[in-house]
């Protein structure tokens, strides 16, 4: 990773692309007022510094009738160095889990599932409750879900301004 300072128009385009990643660089040379050849320069860099890790696509999962969302809180019993290998690479075995993520406090992991109906839900929710103990939830809506931080929020922030 190469040591970039970013600057407000490097906020913009990030902005830009988080929105909508295949918007042109002519377009985005429009509205930061820089050349095409600028914006691809600039984007090459925030590649290369790893502020843009990848391109990628948001699928709607209800659009493929994954309508139930849930959340499992789980403590590892046993040995726990031995059981975190083996639960992680289970957990990666599910095309179900979206999100795992190791977490401190009373619990261990916390970990987002999507399913189709509640018998599937069950049989993850077994399999995750061969590790130890879980405590699952039923997402009733989210109004708020973001894969990185929000550019356009950060940039309105007062001190955003003050740098």
């Amino acid at each position: 990773m190469l040591n970039f300072n970013l600057d407000k128009v490097s906020y913009q385009i990030l902005a830009l692309l988080q929105e909508n990643s295949r918007i042109s660089y002519t377009e985005i040379g429009k509205i930061v007022n820089l050349s095409s050849s600028s914006v691809i320069e600039r984007i090459k860099k925030l590649e290369e510094a790893g502020i843009i890790a990848k391109y990628t696509i948001n699928i709607n999962h209800k659009a493929l009738n994954y309508n139930i969302v849930s959340i499992m809180m789980v403590s590892l019993s046993g040995i726990f160095s031995i059981q975190e290998k083996a639960f992680s690479e289970t957990m990666m075995q599910f095309h179900q889990v979206i999100e795992c993520l190791r977490i401190t406090g009373t619990n261990d992991f916390l970990i987002k599932v999507i399913t189709k109906s509640i018998e599937e839900l069950k049989i993850v929710n077994d399999e995750v409750a061969r590790f130890g103990q879980v405590n699952s939830s039923i997402v009733v809506y989210d109004f708020l879900e973001h894969k990185s931080i929000d550019i356009k929020k950060l940039m309105n922030c007062p001190e955003f301004f003050s740098k």
